[in-house]
């Protein structure tokens, strides 16, 4: 694994993407409600719940970082959110993949950070996704890029912003191919990105480079070292610990078990015969992920979630 920074890290150049078909499962509404809630997850960690992604804001001694944004037309509320935490700046915005609910304010941002930050194939499809758009309406790239276009190279970045530290991994395709976990070390806080859905069934972007079996790889792999006494941020959910994130490798890797004992199965007899009932955690969304869509990404078949025609 390479430690890349610039600007104070060393860094490797690469891309992003928002898919377009994500952004229709979290629509944010023709005029925004007041609807940001800030919840307190570790000392000078916090959790800004909207409409789409969880949002991750750290404090530090003269700074903040912001993890993740949400929609574009968002942005009002989400920087009313934060000057309720914090009038310090925010120096960088990191994100921690490439879908709209997740980067859509990046184009309004980047405008109030130092720099934007992703792993390189984030960036490499915000690229080619932006090529389609009015160059008026372009913008919020990532700056600062981990990684390679090679998923499945590792890749990690410490950065030590006035005292505190923060760690950005790249462990391989999971959810896409440009996840990022982000570690604030010192405070046992964990923001996981869309790698970890608590509450409904996780959503594994086949067409975006996801891997259902890369993401129960780096799920194990996590809670195999992930300290007692952690908060996490999950993508989607209530902000939770270790005990969730243990529960959901074990429901991930009974959803690929129950693949393998019926190789000969296709996704909708899988579900058919899949006890859900026993992981009420996670529930199923009839215009967004089903047991089917997400027996067809285990079977390595897309996209993983439902598509209107």
């Amino acid at each position: 694994m390479r430690i890349l920074t610039a600007l104070g890290f060393a860094l490797a150049v690469g891309t992003a993407t928002p898919l377009a078909a994500h952004a229709q499962h979290h629509l944010a509404p023709a005029v925004a409600p007041k609807i940001h809630k800030v919840e307190k997850v570790a000392e000078n960690v916090y959790c800004i719940f909207g409409q789409g992604g969880n949002i991750g804001l750290i404090v530090t001694a003269k700074h903040a970082v912001l993890i993740d944004d949400q929609f574009e037309r968002l942005v009002p509320g989400l920087l009313e959110a934060v000057r309720s935490i914090t009038t310090k700046p925010i120096k960088y915005l990191v994100n921690t993949h490439g879908h709209p609910d997740h980067v859509g304010g990046n184009v309004v941002l980047d405008k109030q950070v130092t720099a934007i930050i992703a792993h390189a194939n984030v960036r490499r499809r915000m690229v080619t996704e932006q090529a389609k758009l009015d160059p008026a309406k372009r913008g919020g790239l990532p700056e600062l890029a981990l990684g390679s276009e090679d998923a499945k190279e590792r890749a990690r970045l410490n950065v030590h912003l006035d005292g505190a530290e923060i760690h950005l991994l790249h462990m391989g395709p999971g959810h896409t191919d440009g996840d990022v976990i982000v570690g604030i070390p010192a405070v046992l806080a964990m923001h996981m990105g869309d790698l970890f859905f608590l509450g409904m069934l996780p959503y594994i972007d086949v067409e975006g480079g996801g891997s259902f079996d890369g993401l129960v790889s780096q799920v194990a792999s996590v809670a195999a070292w992930i300290p007692d006494g952690v908060r996490i941020i999950p993508g989607h959910g209530p902000v939770c610990g270790k005990k969730e994130w243990l529960r959901y490798r074990d429901f991930l890797q009974a959803v690929q078990s129950h693949v393998k004992t019926h190789p000969r199965m296709d996704a909708a007899a899988l579900a058919a015969i899949f006890d859900g009932a026993a992981w009420p955690e996670w529930k199923p969304r009839a215009d967004f992920v089903t047991w089917e869509t997400l027996f067809s990404a285990a079977l390595g078949q897309g996209p993983g979630r439902v598509v209107r025609s």
